[in-house]
Parts: C-alpha cells; sequence; structure tokens
C-alpha cells in the first residue's frame, strides 16, 4: 500500500467533490486521485501539447490546414467573436 498523505482543500470544491464521487459510486480520494493522474498526464510544455494534438488529428484521419486555411479560420473566429461581444453590449 502507498503511503498516504494529508492535504487541505477548499470547502466548496470539497462539497462538489464529495457530491460528484457520490453520483458516481466511487469514494472522494479514488476521483481526486484519478484527477490528479489525469491532470499530470496532461502537463508539459506548449510544444508537448501541440504534439499529442498533432498525432491525435493524425490518428483520427484529419488532415492539417494549410497556413492559409488556418489564418482564415482565425480571421473567421476573430470576427464572429467580435459580433457576439457587439451583440452583447447593446
Amino acid at each position: 500500500m502507498a503511503d498516504k498523505q494529508h492535504t487541505e482543500i477548499d470547502a466548496v470544491l470539497l462539497e462538489e467533490l464529495r457530491r460528484r464521487a457520490n453520483e458516481l459510486g466511487r469514494t472522494e480520494t479514488e476521483l481526486l486521485e484519478e484527477a490528479v493522474r489525469r491532470y499530470m498526464d496532461r502537463s508539459g510544455t506548449l510544444a508537448e501539447l501541440l504534439e499529442r494534438v498533432d498525432r491525435g488529428q493524425k490518428e483520427r484521419g484529419v488532415e492539417p490546414l494549410s497556413e492559409e486555411e488556418a489564418m482564415c479560420l482565425a480571421v473567421e473566429e476573430q470576427h464572429a467573436w467580435r459580433r457576439e461581444r457587439r451583440e452583447r453590449a447593446g
């Protein structure tokens, strides 16, 4: 059995953890350890993140965008974001 340690957690977050564990029929410890493991697996450099995204796209057969396609998509999204912001403002 692994050594156990104690830590402090925000009371509101702890209640959410307890509620979710109860919904899933799991222990708080199981959920907390799983969350920490997932976080640790996903942390890393930006280059590592982009590499994982690229690998995932290749596995799903998604063709990468050309630089021109990527730029067009980015500009379209920027315009959409600005339209939404203007609509919310007034």
